[in-house]
């Protein structure tokens, strides 16, 4: 199995005949701040999908790779 090292995300994504848009994060830790991103419908769709985050949160493990199709 070949696994990619790098990911590669669109900007915008089309689901069930609505377009989400890619959005950035940031977040601050006692080891500094990172970002990440998402994908949303609008600004106030990310922002209440970070809220529901902080909320519901859970780590799913270490990625190590992508499977290229």
């Amino acid at each position: 199995m070949n696994l990619k090292k790098q990911i590669e995300l669109p900007m915008s994504c089309v689901v069930d005949g609505r377009t989400w848009h890619l959005f950035t994060f940031d977040f601050t830790t006692p080891d500094g701040t990172f970002s990440s991103y998402l994908y949303a419908i609008s600004s106030e769709h990310a922002a209440a999908l970070i809220a529901d985050m902080k909320e519901t949160a859970q780590l799913s493990g270490q990625m190590v790779g992508v499977v290229q199709p």
